[in-house]
């Protein structure tokens, strides 16, 4: 959550017309819905756009898909529904409000790892208000878009669904740890 464009190493670039984006400014937004409407916006998403998501980006991307017409969407690491996240951080989920954000991003902005380094990188109200927007999210992408699920076997944070296209031996970021992979892959079906 609050991960940027640093969340697609190379060689997700050498994908025609690949762009990784960042997380627009908060401004309050309190549902997937609406950081759907400010992404879009922001990153220009436009009718027969293919997206890629990870993690809660791809909740978003799932929402985008009821925005704009969008023929296929690529889930990395990602779920369509929120009952597909962790059990256990569905349990937690409302203990956010309390954990010291700030500490932790502070803390981690002086480990020298890449994510570590994008954690230090997010707005506390962000983290907050999306730990409750995911567990309140109807789901789901629009009808007319495909999906395909890009997964690792070891994720914890949200689980590999039954149905994943394509299941990797990695964890949560798999699109950082097995980015030849899952680009790969990507490029073939986006054909």
């Amino acid at each position: 959550m609050g991960a940027d464009h640093r969340m697609y190493p190379a060689p997700w670039a050498s994908l025609p017309h690949f762009r990784a984006h960042n997380w627009v400014r908060y401004s309050g937004e309190k549902t997937l819905a609406e950081v759907a409407q400010r992404m879009s916006e922001a990153c220009g998403v436009q009718d027969g756009d293919i997206l890629v998501g990870s993690s809660l980006g791809g909740m978003v991307a799932c929402e985008i898909t009821k925005l704009r017409r969008i023929p296929l969407l690529f889930l990395v690491g990602s779920a369509e529904r929120k009952e597909e996240v962790s059990g256990l951080l569905a349990t937690l989920h409302p203990l956010a409000k309390y954990v010291p954000i700030d500490w932790v991003r502070v803390s981690a902005g002086k480990i020298p790892h890449e994510f570590a380094q994008m954690f230090a990188g997010i707005e506390s109200a962000f983290v907050r208000s999306m730990c409750t927007a995911v567990f309140d999210w109807q789901g789901g992408a629009a009808t007319e878009t495909r999906v395909v699920r890009i997964h690792g076997r070891h994720d914890f944070v949200i689980p590999p669904p039954r149905n994943a296209d394509l299941l990797l031996d990695g964890g949560h970021l798999i699109s950082i740890t097995h980015a030849t992979e899952c680009a790969t892959y990507i490029g073939v079906k986006s054909l």
